[in-house]
């Protein structure tokens, strides 16, 4: 059965494994008939190794050298704060982990492209916390009239296909139609800027035409609104607010602590509508 929509869930901050999706790929699978669910090409993308051994090390020498409490919590403020940091450190700098995850991006939509059979197929991309900036800056970059200044697209498409054929719109994420952002931390790398420089990704203009849902939970110290960012975010964007945690008891103990923060992609709030927009773009 051919496959009909692309599916790209990106993972975000943290000591994350290779499997990172398997939880939503199964929530996504349950609400979808067979017949539908035979129509997605589902592909991760996974971008953790270019950060992951290093802070691997550093913890490990961290825990050698001081007894420390509050262990699982500094796990995850370390290895989550040198993500986002070390994702946006020099990324003019050829070989830049800016440019590597962006490197890892590109051959996860080649790998799709050449799975749907060199087609134009309609993408459905669902980035968790970083991953929402990763992949904002990574269409932002493909956008560039001229060539971006960063990663990838600084020298044209890198597998040097011509603009606006059929494989480079792919790459650049021309066919994306919905956006899902959960969880996500933007305003954190955009608080520097002039109030005024504060803008979107092109979401309705330049060839691209997609939708995008900004889910946060008012709980989650590393998750943001997005419209409020700008006059030109409230029109790019739409926030809605959830409780994250999944069932009651998730809700009692998971909503309003910094863990919240990982439980989005089981929530039935962000999991019934996402279900919802990919049924939509299977025929």
């Amino acid at each position: 059965m051919a496959r009909e929509v692309v599916v790209i869930p990106v993972h975000g901050m943290g000591d994350t494994d290779r499997d990172f999706d398997q939880a939503l790929k199964r929530e996504i699978r349950d609400e979808l008939s067979n017949a539908e669910w035979q129509k997605v090409h589902w592909q991760p993308i996974y971008y953790q190794p270019v950060l992951q051994d290093n802070q691997r090390r550093v913890f490990r020498d961290m825990r050698r050298a001081e007894e420390l409490d509050g262990i699982r919590l500094r796990k995850f403020l370390l290895y989550s704060f040198s993500d986002a940091a070390g994702l946006e450190h020099h990324a003019a700098s050829p070989g830049s982990p800016y440019e590597q995850a962006q490197q890892i991006i590109f051959q996860a939509l080649e790998d799709a492209f050449q799975s749907i059979g060199g087609q134009l197929k309609p993408v459905v991309l669902i980035a968790q916390s970083l991953g929402g900036q990763l992949m904002s800056n990574y269409i932002w970059d493909a956008q560039k009239a001229g060539g971006a200044r960063y990663g990838v697209w600084k020298n044209g498409n890198p597998l040097g296909h011509a603009r606006n054929t059929v494989p480079d719109r792919f790459h650049r994420l021309k066919t994306l139609r919905f956006f899902i952002t959960t969880g996500c931390n933007i305003p954190v790398f955009v608080a520097g800027f002039a109030r005024n420089r504060i803008l979107p990704v092109k979401h309705n203009s330049s060839g691209y035409s997609f939708q995008w849902f900004n889910y946060f939970d008012e709980d989650d110290v590393l998750g943001w609104p997005l419209q409020p960012l700008s006059p030109q975010y409230r029109a790019a964007v739409r926030d809605v607010p959830v409780n994250a945690g999944g069932n009651i008891w998730g809700h009692l103990f998971k909503s309003w602590n910094l863990f919240s923060h990982t439980q989005y992609w089981t929530d039935r709030e962000v999991i019934e509508p996402v279900a919802g927009y990919i049924r939509s773009l299977i025929p």
